[in-house]
């Protein structure tokens, strides 16, 4: 299940870890460390430069964003230019240091940002011509407050998590319709404090995706033992009742 492994480290970057230009420090992958003040910040001499194989992940106007390497990006279109990056972390970062805006993992430094035409910036970025979806938003209430999906969903299906592609089994357009009414509303959970609450994601894995009415698509992994989607929520007793009737239609005859 690597890209169930991908997905928990690129979250955990997101939500504790960052880059620094060569006069910043290096990152560490503490998941309290991006709201602690006292986090050691070495300055670009430091000797023990961060050794980490990053997920693709940036930062900007404090949300946290993570590359989509799978949806289909042909009928999205470049909105205004809102920014660049300042900073990339990869090979130049210390330990210690605490991510930054207009940091980045692994894109280069003068990478141009632009809206996704239909969504807010807080939700959907292009960095130069790779779409970024957000993550981490401390000032989102609810899931769409994060995404920016609600209205926009066209289906909804279970995917292989082993490649994240593969088509296991559609939602039933009934339920795709409820999910889509219902997924957006849920009240959005920090990942740190859901990592705490369900012992470190624990529990039965399954990767839904989640296809938009302009061809684009995102995944949420489902964990059942907790009803719990990353990104970013409990599910309502409803909502959990739904989908576990949807995943007994994988494995049906």
């Amino acid at each position: 299940m690597r890209y169930i492994m991908a997905a928990v480290v690129a979250v955990l970057l997101l939500s504790g870890c960052t880059e620094a230009a060569n006069d910043k420090g290096t990152p560490t992958v503490d998941s309290n460390a991006m709201n602690s003040p006292t986090a050691k910040q070495e300055g670009k001499n430091c000797n023990n430069k961060a050794d980490i194989d990053y997920a693709s992940v940036l930062k900007f106007n404090g949300i946290t964003y993570s590359q989509n390497y799978r949806s289909d990006i042909n009928n999205l279109v470049k909105g205004s230019n809102i920014g660049k990056i300042q900073y990339r972390m990869s090979g130049n970062a210390c330990l210690g240091y605490i991510m930054q805006d207009g940091d980045a993992t692994l894109l280069r430094e003068g990478t141009e940002l632009y809206e996704v035409k239909g969504y807010a910036s807080s939700a959907r970025l292009w960095a130069g011509d790779f779409l970024y979806e957000a993550t981490d938003n401390p000032k989102a209430k609810t899931i769409n407050d994060l995404l920016d999906i609600a209205g926009k969903i066209k289906t909804v299906r279970f995917v292989n998590g082993n490649d994240g592609i593969t088509h296991l089994k559609d939602f039933t357009p009934e339920a795709a319709a409820r999910f889509a009414e219902e997924y957006p509303k849920l009240a959005y959970v920090p990942f740190n404090k859901m990592y705490k609450e369900s012992k470190g994601l624990a529990g039965g894995d399954y990767w839904i995706q989640i296809e938009l009415m302009d061809g684009s698509t995102m995944e949420t992994i489902y964990r059942f033992k907790y009803a719990a989607f990353t990104p970013a929520g409990y599910a309502t007793p409803e909502l959990a009742s739904l989908v576990e009737e949807q995943r007994k239609r994988v494995y049906a005859k």
